[in-house]
């Protein structure tokens, strides 16, 4: 399959990976539920032991396929209810003033600090009954290095149980930023290297930045699309509970994207703006050279076990991977980027091994400048090889 490619700085978040990978602003109304914040950890607690609560498939069988075409934006200052965790004498939960902060890291207006335990709370107007997206710009603040959990609920309820565990990721880099080309013409880290002339393994560091437009998915991973909520027009509420680390809220967004075009029909349109091939020469990412990823745990590391693995030593240890075991978890992300000469249809190969699942295949989202561009690369499939091979993404019949 081939991809259009613009002139600028591309990013793509994509098992193990050697060598190249070749709104219209809302009014909130002053309401609040009054469900004491020890309930709703209650109800986070023994979800999956109710009975009562729907899992997602049930809970979007019970209404008309429905997706506006609407967007509801609502500012994190404009909370209706706050807590930070705190329990009082009488046993409720202690109403307090969160921490706010203007232009946080570049981010205009007004953000929200919320604590690892506690809760916030929102009210919109829906103009149009239908199901919504959610989603949320955040800033990872500093806490205990984890992935950030969330439990959303509307109206004091648990609408279905995936809203019961949404994670959030940090964003973490390798601590190597120098770089160079080296004698065979290829842009490489310059890595610290032992007195045997090993590369030592870089350490991680967290590099936070604001994370906009970030969409609820299924932390389990059996759900690849965007978790959605059903509103009825009029008011209601939206409540967040911590049960994890802290972050800063910028923003809640209710909209929706529409479906992804599929590759037949991306194409088209591409074809008709007047796409072709490019010519440029082929760009080439050593995958180890990533610039970002959602966890300290995906670091370069290193393969002797095929000389094809670039860079290749029969003697010393080269950081000449990422991924493997450490990428198994379901959305854990990695991001590279590389500029186009350009513009024009490109193939996207990636010199991989898939050794870990047999008779099965591990699916990847591959996004483009933080976008699913067309259907089949929203999960897409790579099936189980011993060997390195180089997989040029393709549908099923190789085109």
């Amino acid at each position: 399959e081939k991809m259009m490619g613009k002139k600028m700085r591309k990013r793509m978040t994509a098992f193990l990976l050697s060598g190249a990978v070749l709104i219209s602003p809302v009014t909130t109304v002053q309401a609040k539920t009054d469900v004491p914040l020890d309930d709703y950890e209650e109800i986070v607690a023994t979800h999956s032991i109710d009975a009562s609560i729907l899992n997602y498939q049930e809970y979007i069988a019970q209404y008309n396929d429905v997706h506006p075409d609407e967007s509801y934006v609502i500012d994190a200052a404009d909370y209706v209810r706050f807590s930070a965790g705190e329990i009082g004498a009488d046993g409720k939960d202690v109403g307090t003033t969160p921490t706010v902060y203007e232009n946080y890291e570049g981010m205009e207006g007004t953000s929200v600090r919320m604590e690892d335990e506690g809760l916030i709370e929102y009210e919109v107007d829906i103009r149009t009954e239908g199901f919504y997206e959610l989603s949320l710009d955040y800033y990872p603040v500093e806490g205990n290095s984890a992935d950030i959990q969330r439990a959303f609920f509307v109206d004091g309820k648990l609408p279905y149980s995936q809203l019961a565990l949404v994670e959030f990721q940090r964003v973490w880099k390798n601590t190597v930023e120098s770089t160079s080309v080296n004698e065979d013409g290829i842009l490489v880290k310059n890595w610290v290297k032992d007195n045997q002339g090993n590369d030592l393994k870089p350490s991680m560091a967290e590099a936070p930045e604001w994370m906009e437009n970030s969409y609820l998915y299924d932390a389990d991973g059996y759900i690849t699309d965007r978790l959605a909520i059903y509103l009825t027009a009029g008011k209601h509420t939206i409540t967040i509970v911590s049960r994890r680390e802290p972050m800063i809220l910028r923003r809640v967004m209710l909209s929706n994207t529409g479906k992804v075009a599929s590759y037949a029909e991306k194409k088209a349109q591409w074809d008709a703006s007047g796409a072709k091939d490019a010519s440029a020469e082929t760009i080439r990412i050593e995958a180890e050279n990533a610039v970002k990823a959602s966890s300290q745990m995906l670091y370069p590391t290193q393969d002797q076990s095929s000389p094809g693995v670039y860079p290749a030593s029969a003697k010393a240890l080269l950081n000449n991977t990422i991924g493997g075991n450490s990428w198994r978890l379901v959305n854990q992300w990695i991001e590279w980027e590389f500029d186009v000469v350009e513009s024009g249809y490109y193939n996207i190969s990636f010199h991989a091994r898939q050794n870990f699942v047999k008779g099965l295949y591990v699916s990847r989202k591959i996004m483009i400048d933080g976008i699913v561009p067309f259907e089949e690369l929203n999960d897409y499939g790579f099936t189980y090889e011993q060997t390195w091979r180089m997989d040029t993404l393709s549908d099923e019949n190789g085109e």
